[in-house]
């Protein structure tokens, strides 16, 4: 089950997640990672790497460069020219837009920078053509890890995913959009699966439940971490050990 697609609320560890099954599977594979959140600048400090020098977005002349020579194109399904011949083509991106260490790769898509630079949506189109043309494979895992909501879903991010990992965290609200994302993804036919995170006691039956009636089964359930929290708050990576049997489930889940 090589691309996979994080979605969930805002604040509910999409980004941690991610970057735990990353370090997780690059023990034993190599693991692409595509970041298309044009907010959050922390992925690459959670999995130990250094940020990409250049966004692709950035790389691709900025995003009115990009508005201009994608013209009317932007509707799922359509055509992928303009992209790849920019230097992503097979998966290989150019290499001030890609950040390694070890068998882990990170490419941004692109970032707000500046006040009233408009919305997002040349972002959007480059993500889905860049996503199209990125293979995967038993060795091969592409994870991509997105902004908050449903937003990219309406962009055609789902297009050539396997499925559709939603992380929830202990609120009805995030129970809710993962009803709405289920529901969106399986309209694409893909398969969605729940992990839960920051769980305190009591409450991951309830939520198991409760996401057990939207249809969505649940994968792995990661506690509420003060370990997790000091990291963030000090800027340092993420330490897999202490997850790695429930991120070991989530795993072998995606590969059933």
């Amino acid at each position: 089950m090589p691309k996979i697609l994080f979605c969930g609320k805002g604040g509910s560890g999409k980004s941690t997640l991610l970057s735990l099954l990353a370090l997780h599977l690059s023990e034993t594979r190599d693991v692409v990672v595509i970041d298309t959140d044009e907010s959050n600048t922390g992925l690459a400090r959670m999995m130990g790497l250094d940020p990409p020098g250049q966004t692709l977005m950035d790389f691709l002349g900025g995003k009115d460069s990009v508005r201009r020579k994608m013209g009317p194109r932007g509707a799922p399904g359509e055509s992928r020219a303009f992209f790849p011949a920019a230097g992503v083509a097979g998966g290989s991106f150019p290499g001030v837009c890609e950040s390694a260490r070890g068998r882990i790769r990170l490419a941004s898509v692109g970032k707000i920078e500046h006040a009233h630079e408009g919305c997002a949506c040349p972002m959007g189109v480059l993500a889905r053509d860049v996503l199209g043309n990125v293979p995967a494979g038993a060795d091969r895992w592409v994870l991509v890890d997105t902004e908050a909501g449903i937003e990219h879903i309406g962009r055609g991010l789902l297009e050539g995913m396997n499925a559709v990992v939603v992380v929830v965290e202990p609120s009805h609200d995030a129970v809710a959009l993962a009803g709405k994302i289920v529901k969106l993804a399986a309209g694409e036919g893909r398969r969605c699966l729940a992990v839960l995170n920051r769980v305190a006691d009591g409450t991951e039956s309830l939520l198991k439940e409760a996401l057990a009636r939207v249809g969505i089964e649940t994968a792995a359930t990661l506690a509420n971490s003060q370990a997790v929290a000091k990291a963030n708050l000090l800027a340092r990576p993420l330490a897999l050990e202490p997850f790695r049997k429930e991120i070991g489930k989530l795993a072998e889940a995606l590969e059933r």
